[in-house]
């Protein structure tokens, strides 16, 4: 099973020019930390193999796999006043990638962030939090990602930079706590007329003037009421954005989507074990039409759910989890469940010290509606063994 690409090789002739500029920034970043105290320089390295194997509609089989790294160097500082500053360098590195490029775009260059090969600044962005205060505010480029609390963490809609992929969201983001156990979220978004910064699928696409701002609004409380401990409700509102019967067509309607999400803890034992269920369901009330989706005819669907099953320290700092999710074909918001796809997943979790983590994970995927043309389901099997260092 899984094995080796025949993958395209490296063209010799191309210059690398991430590697060098990685290096630079490195030495800039460590530089800058150590001129003052208010500075502090902090990231992470991510490498290991993975692996995929597919069969297609039609039968036929296909299989890649390589050795993947993510790198990714901060910089943050407090600038007085309660005015904070970060910026952040990230790449994507593949062993069969073909070029090593710098992308400065204001959209990304592919659904799920960078490709193989690309860095960019991930994050760039003044945050303004008053003393005492109980909101702040966010404005630049930033990371946003709420998944569920369990050994996966996946999400139904807004999770940015899972795995190995590098996305971002540019705009504005609002905290405000209005109490000790609620924190409420608002993010304005902008997304470039030739694409999004992260993880939304065709057809929906930004070229209408008046879908280039977006809202993610939600509200999410960690405060433990008996065994539960996440609660979470989003909204995220793309204004006529979707287009129903293709990309091509200029007809267009608003993208409206809803999720909750929850998690629950019970202790098993006397050794620390505990029992973790998670689970998030969402909603879209107006879809595109299947034939832009491939994936039938009439009106695609809009419900959308995981569930998950998680034992956190089965073993001193190892956590195991299960998740299963069907996600639907109208739903084009999520980084980690493809539209129109069964997901089943176990993944291994090592927390060998507090700077090292190493995941294993097994997931298959699979196709649940077909035009009637198609002879089988799509169905995709794959591995990876990571390991991730933070410092």
């Amino acid at each position: 099973m899984f094995p080796h690409c025949t993958c395209p090789a490296r063209n010799p002739t191309r210059t690398p020019r991430l590697l060098p500029v990685l290096g630079a920034t490195l030495l800039l970043v460590a530089g800058t930390a150590h001129a003052g105290d208010t500075w502090r320089a902090s990231g992470d390295v991510r490498f290991g193999y993975v692996a995929s194997e597919t069969r297609a509609r039609s039968g036929g089989e296909s299989d890649a796999d390589s050795f993947r790294a993510r790198v990714r160097f901060r910089l943050r500082g407090d600038l007085g006043g309660g005015w904070h500053a970060s910026g952040r360098i990230a790449a994507r590195l593949d062993s069969e990638q073909d070029d090593d490029t710098f992308w400065m775009r204001t959209y990304a260059p592919d659904p799920t962030g960078l490709a193989n090969g690309q860095a960019t600044v991930d994050e760039a962005y003044l945050e303004y939090r008053p003393a005492e205060a109980p909101w702040s505010l966010r404005i630049g480029r930033f990371q946003a990602a709420w998944g569920l609390d369990d050994v996966m963490k996946k999400s139904l809609d807004q999770n940015d930079s899972t795995n190995f992929d590098v996305t971002w969201t540019d705009g504005a983001w609002l905290q405000w706590r209005p109490s000790e156990d609620w924190t409420t979220h608002l993010i304005v978004r902008h997304n470039d007329r030739r694409g999004p910064t992260g993880t939304l699928r065709r057809p929906l696409a930004f070229g209408d003037g008046d879908s280039r701002i977006g809202v993610f609004a939600a509200v999410e409380s960690k405060t433990a009421i008996g065994p539960l401990v996440q609660r979470m409700v989003t909204l995220n509102w793309l204004p006529s954005a979707l287009h129903p019967y293709g990309v091509t067509d200029p007809r267009t309607r608003d993208y409206l989507a809803v999720t909750a999400k929850a998690t629950a803890a019970w202790p098993l034992g006397a050794r620390g074990t505990t029992l973790r269920l998670g689970g998030e369901l969402g909603y879209a009330p107006d879809t595109p039409r299947r034939e832009a989706m491939n994936t039938g005819t009439g009106r695609a669907e809009a419900l959308s759910w995981q569930a998950s099953l998680n034992l956190m320290d089965i073993l001193p700092d190892h956590d195991v989890g299960l998740v299963y999710g069907r996600v639907a074909d109208g739903w084009l918001l999520s980084s980690d469940f493809r539209p129109n796809d069964e997901l089943a997943e176990v993944r291994w979790v090592w927390q060998a010290t507090p700077e090292w983590q190493l995941d294993a994970r097994l997931r298959r995927r699979r196709e649940i509606d077909l035009p009637a043309a198609a002879a089988r389901p799509r169905r995709d099997d794959d591995l990876y063994l990571r390991a991730t260092y933070r410092f």
